[in-house]
């Protein structure tokens, strides 16, 4: 195939530029992914570069794994063990082929969130801030030291200079913290990057060494990158080496966990040198959408200028739809869906995006009502329920003994009579002697310590752990591995004799085709890699799955309504996007609102740039004049966003109060024209409720929490509010008049 074959002149240009340093401005929808992969495939066909000196880092591993398969469809070239891949992956690699020069085993584990948090909260029980949770909350005390660590923050120097009780605690939990991952044989995600920087800066030769090698560095999504991904690109590229960057500083909306835009905006200034390529034809979105988003951002003022275009035509204006509250908002956005599926959309179609995830509800409420298939994306991800990670701490344990969190995780799971007791007991030892737990649960049959029938559980499981590790040692296929954990664990046993055994059957399966997909992956692609870079097949596997996200499995085309987060949204596009809660201290969010600080601001106004230009076809704008927070509504104004829209670009419906708003209509809903077909079909109502006489004991079914049974009324009639109980998910506070439940 043509490398240059459907590029556009600003396409071709960026693709086949000479210069050494080279900064693509890419507009959303601009087409930066097939850039990226024409450059790739142009290095290697035109300029014989070899794929051993490329890198190219991006954000996701499936934006990774796509460049990959459509370079190789480009090139013929096999690119499955080229440096492609996100940040964390590529140091991960990095780390495992220098483990030497850091004094570590190549066989480290990578703790998510819940394995950091948890190591975390140990920190602060053994330097007696365990009583402290409110002041000290793991989760914020991780971010902390998140944010230290993206600066390229040690633990020695975190506290220098601050003299507040509060920061000196934290950087005493950071050192603990790090010296408890150092015992484990453990990095945490950050670690995979700022370990990578100090490598680099503390082993000239080891830096000497790649910045040889890799003689090209491409970088996707540049303007979301944060200190520390920036200087480990600056150290490798050094004087000599190309760099081809590609992003937009107005896409960059992850500031909130470390992203500096300054970044991209700077890059003339660290390569003087450099060429700024603009990609402004936009290939996804109408020229109304685009017009209007345009408009929305040319408020910021940290930006670089540029206009986006399409040749697709002018498409259907926008819709701005205000409600009277936030119940008739959701409930005009899911009716309009409907229309959406009679005019011949489907509900992977549509996308509902929102500023925060707590506005889900109300849509979800209205789902349930119309009879919606629907998916909010941050719910409990695949990796992340009990049977995975379970199985996943067994398999951690088979690879690095001394991962004490997947110890801590499994010493008892199924039941096998080991109290937490006696588990404190084995952690009191280990800490007294100093020496990891695992070395203690292996001698323990030397130690009088503890009761005989506690030790004896306790060599048991110690016994069980080391033969699995022997059996994992000589078997290379995963799935065999992981069969042999369940049925000698008794894990299988414990699933086929619970209550919800069939649904965890099911994700049990899922992660065994998992290692099925994996094993026959590993066979066809390991042997071609070098063997200075090759890692045994549970170490590699453990490692894919570490750096995995929910996104990266995501289906494709599937038939439900997506729910997401404006953040979550960022990198897809829909037909249609019902951009909802634009209203004042909803978007933008109130915190922007009384802040000194003009880029929280800015940051919110170019995640309404993102929001609007997901968007292909339609784009829906929706508000209420008062909303419901903390059981008390609040009245807030329309957002500012909207009004930054040019009036002929939008159409306006639904109730307008706000005296400042500039193109006022009637309080009286204007109905949507006929050639307005999202909410051509009539709204599905339900059966009218019959007035009821509801009383504390009633059992009642609700369409999505199952049966409960009321313990609480107050008021009467359709405006009764009712406090529900419901097994295995707790109280819940539901409007008679619009919950979907009824008597049983």
């Amino acid at each position: 195939m043509d490398i240059f074959e459907g590029l556009n002149s600003q396409q071709k240009e960026a693709v086949c530029s000479e210069n050494q340093h080279i900064l693509v401005i890419a507009g959303a929808g601009s087409g930066k992914t097939r850039v990226l992969v024409r450059r790739l495939a142009w290095l290697m066909e035109e300029k014989n570069i070899s794929p051993h000196n490329i890198m190219a880092v991006t954000f996701t591993n499936k934006a990774a794994n796509e460049m990959k398969d459509r370079v190789e469809d480009l090139t013929g070239i096999n690119t499955r063990w080229m440096w492609i891949g996100t940040f964390h992956s590529i140091c991960s690699r990095l780390l495992r082929m220098e483990a030497d020069n850091l004094g570590i085993a190549r066989d480290f584990v990578i703790y998510d969130d819940a394995d950091s948090r948890a190591l975390i909260k140990r920190c602060l029980i053994e330097l007696g801030l365990g009583n402290k949770e409110k002041e000290y909350h793991p989760s914020a005390v991780l971010g902390q030291i998140s944010a230290a660590k993206n600066m390229l923050i040690r633990p020695d120097s975190f506290a220098i200079g601050k003299d507040d009780e509060w920061t000196r605690n934290i950087g005493r939990v950071y050192a603990r913290y790090q010296e408890m991952l150092r015992q484990a044989n453990a990095f945490d995600f950050d670690d995979l990057l700022t370990q990578s920087v100090w490598l680099l800066e503390k082993h000239p030769l080891v830096l000497e060494k790649y910045r040889e090698r890799f003689k090209h560095i491409l970088v996707d999504e540049y303007q979301d990158t944060n200190h520390c991904q920036y200087r480990f690109i600056r150290l490798l590229a050094g004087t000599t080496g190309n760099i081809f960057a590609v992003g937009d500083p107005d896409q960059s909306i992850y500031k909130w966990r470390g992203a500096d835009i300054s970044n991209i905006l700077d890059f003339p200034k660290d390569y003087p040198d450099c060429v700024e390529l603009p990609l402004t034809r936009n290939y996804r979105s109408t020229q109304n959408i685009l017009d209007a988003a345009n408009a929305v951002i040319a408020n910021n003022r940290a930006r670089k200028d540029k206009n986006l275009f399409t040749e697709s035509g002018c498409g259907e204006k926008l819709i701005y739809y205000r409600a009277g509250d936030d119940r008739e908002e959701a409930n005009y956005v899911i009716r309009s869906i409907v229309g959406l599926l009679d005019s011949g959309y489907s509900l992977s179609d549509c996308a509902v995006l929102f500023r925060t995830h707590g506005q889900s509800r109300l849509f979800e409420d209205e789902c349930i009502r119309y009879n919606i298939n629907y998916r909010v994306y941050g719910g409990i991800k695949f990796y992340e329920r009990k049977e995975v990670k379970d199985s996943l701490a067994y398999l951690r344990l088979l690879s690095n003994p001394y991962d004490t969190e997947a110890l801590r995780r499994i010493y008892n799971e199924p039941k096998r009579g080991i109290g937490k007791a006696t588990w404190d007991k084995l952690e009191a030892i280990a800490r007294q002697k100093d020496i990891p737990l695992w070395d203690v649960l292996n001698t323990i049959d030397k130690d009088d310590s503890l009761g005989s029938a506690a030790r004896k559980k306790l060599i048991e499981l110690a016994s069980l752990l080391n033969t699995l590790r022997k059996f994992a040692a000589e078997e290379s296929s995963i799935a065999t591995i992981i069969d042999e954990v369940w049925r000698c664990s008794g894990y299988s046993s414990m699933i086929a004799a619970d209550e919800q055994k069939e649904a965890k059957s099911e994700i049990m399966e899922q992660f065994y085709d998992t290692a099925i997909d994996f094993d026959r992956y590993y066979a066809e692609n390991y042997s071609s890699i070098p063997d200075d870079e090759n890692e045994p097949p549970l170490v590699a596997f453990l490692g894919q799955l570490a750096l995995a996200t929910d996104m990266d499995n995501a289906e494709e085309n599937p038939d439900y309504l997506t729910l997401m987060t404006l953040h979550s949204a960022k990198g897809l596009e829909f037909p249609v996007i019902f951009l909802v809660g634009m209203e004042e201290g909803v978007f933008p969010h109130k915190k922007t609102l009384f802040s000194f600080d003009d880029s929280e601001l800015e940051e919110e106004r170019r995640l309404c740039y993102v929001g609007m230009t997901r968007a292909k076809e339609r784009l829906i704008l929706t508000g209420a004049m008062r909303r419901q927070l903390w059981g008390h509504y609040e009245s807030n104004k329309t957002s500012r966003f909207i009004a930054e829209i040019p009036p002929e670009l939008i159409q306006r419906y639904g109730a307008f109060s706000d005296q400042s708003e500039p193109y006022r209509q009637t309080k009286k809903e204007v109905p949507m024209t006929p050639a307005t077909v999202f909410v051509a079909a009539k709204p599905i109502e339900p059966e009218p409720k019959k007035k009821e006489l509801i009383n504390v004991g009633d059992k009642l079914r609700h369409a999505k929490f199952g049966d409960g049974v009321v313990v609480k009324v107050n008021g009467s009639g359709d405006d009764m509010i009712l406090e529900i109980a419901f097994p295995h998910i707790g109280i819940k506070k539901l409007i008679w008049k619009y919950a979907p439940v009824k008597k049983i």
